[in-house]
């Protein structure tokens, strides 16, 4: 069986790069479908109907806690990569800027799934063209 070692700075440093990547893809996936059902909201608010309505935001919740579950992962990818390097140089473990850069786009995330949902339910309600 094969020893697992640490790895080596620059090993460290390309994966860490690598899982920071990871996690801005899944963002941006995240976001353009986020407007995708926004701009499908706006549009389609005169054939939007209750059932309409209710596979749309099960849908696009289903996507979301996959995107935020996957995004969680790189995180975690991330801080490991991220403490090798430290480790490795011997340096202190306060990149106060990465993590405040993470809570934020963590709180994107969560925040933008709650008020998208919000947006589908407030779609329906105002439905135009409805008597």
């Amino acid at each position: 069986m094969a020893e697992i070692g640490t790895l080596s700075l620059h090993d460290a440093v390309e994966l860490f790069y690598m899982a920071m990547e990871t996690q801005d893809r899944f963002f941006e996936f995240w976001i353009s479908a986020t407007f995708a059902v926004i701009i499908a909201c706006h549009l389609g608010s005169r054939t939007l109907t209750p059932g309409f309505s209710a596979i749309l935001a099960l849908m696009y919740t289903a996507f979301s806690v996959n995107m935020i579950s996957r995004w969680l992962l790189a995180q975690g990818a991330v801080t490991r990569y991220r403490s090798e390097m430290f480790a490795f140089l011997e340096a202190d473990n306060r990149a106060q800027l990465i993590d405040l850069s993470r809570l934020l786009t963590l709180g994107t995330l969560v925040l933008g799934t709650i008020i998208t949902l919000f947006f589908i339910w407030f779609t329906l309600k105002n439905r135009k063209g409805v008597k």
